[in-house]
């Protein structure tokens, strides 16, 4: 059962992949510059440029900010959105899970075998596991009885 929850999960997780791969390239928009006319006057559109106003980081005596950032909450120049906490949280989640689904999909194979088998072997040197067999010294093959089965 766990198998098949994770091919499951395996291939909507790519199909997911494959789906937004596309749409990503596509959602870029294409440029196209329009040619301009001889005849029409070149237009000059003015540019508001603040050079005290620039990007980067900052000291303003005993603060720090970056990209005008100074610590409100509320919108405004460089803000930067809170509440967004819980991305990281979900990540290590979904990662766990799936990380749990793949780790433990078949239970751990025992080293030694049962008790019986154990027993078998540790008293005849000549026993077979797949037939319950041993080899005495003068005849056929016989079955191995322990106080275990």
């Amino acid at each position: 059962m766990k198998r098949v929850v994770t091919g499951l999960l395996a291939s909507v997780l790519s199909a997911s992949f494959l789906a937004a791969s596309p749409t990503a390239a596509r959602a870029a928009p294409l440029y196209a510059p329009h040619a301009q006319s001889a005849a029409s006057p070149l237009k000059v559109q003015p540019v508001d440029y603040r050079p005290w106003q620039r990007r980067g980081f900052y000291r303003d005596r005993d603060s720090a900010y970056y990209n005008g950032h100074r610590g409100y909450r509320e919108y405004r120049r460089g803000y930067r959105r809170h509440g967004d906490f819980w991305f990281p949280l979900a990540a290590f989640a979904a990662g766990a899970i799936i990380a749990g689904a793949i780790a433990n999909d078949a239970p751990p194979p025992y080293a030694g075998g049962n008790t019986h088998v154990r027993w078998c072997y540790d008293r005849y040197r000549s026993y077979r596991a797949y037939d319950n067999t041993f080899q005495p010294y003068n005849g056929p093959r016989r079955q191995c009885y322990s106080p275990y089965r």
